[in-house]
């Protein structure tokens, strides 16, 4: 199989996500709520991908959420691979496979994710302690919909994979 047709695809459907979390929040906008699904993209990449094939989608994905977002370039993908470190450091301790992990792990990812962007930009806001409930808001709209879209995400991605002749589970254990 040639070594880039996995990340491509899954880099794929990572931008098919992000596109769904930019319509999802053109549609809630008039409330003031905005979504973010980073977490879901990365933990799908860290649990079910080789830790190579991972970073690879990961930077590519990165950098397709910085390219629509007021963030210096390169911090999406910064902190997608700093969560993939991560996440590939416990991954022997998960049961990885399970939607219900990955669930888990999207979520904490998508709040540390979250965090983590907030602080890094945070000295742009002329009011910082006034982006507390806009955040804590925002985080549990992210929580929302990422528990409800997770377990289609991750079933979509592993059907689209051996639609394309990839096996995530056969690959996983070096089975050919």
């Amino acid at each position: 199989m040639a070594p880039f047709r996995i990340p491509f695809i899954v880099a794929l459907l990572n931008a098919l996500l992000w596109l769904v979390q930019t319509q999802l929040n053109h549609a809630i906008a008039s409330w003031n709520l905005s979504v973010f699904l980073g977490g879901l993209a990365v933990a799908f990449a860290s649990l079910r991908l080789t830790p190579r094939e991972g970073a690879k989608v990961l930077v590519l994905t990165g950098l397709w959420f910085d390219a629509a977002a007021p963030v210096p370039f390169g911090l999406h993908a910064f902190f997608f691979l700093l969560a993939h470190v991560v996440i590939h450091s416990v991954r022997a301790r998960l049961a990885r496979e399970e939607t219900l992990v990955g669930l888990i792990v999207a979520a904490i990812v998508n709040l540390g994710l979250l965090l983590a962007l907030t602080a890094a930009l945070i000295h742009r806001n002329p009011a910082p302690l006034r982006l507390w409930p806009r955040l804590i808001a925002d985080s549990l709209a992210s929580f929302s919909v990422l528990i409800l879209i997770g377990p289609w995400f991750f079933a979509f991605s592993e059907r689209v994979l051996e639609m394309c002749g990839v096996s995530l589970h056969r690959e996983q254990r070096g089975i050919v």
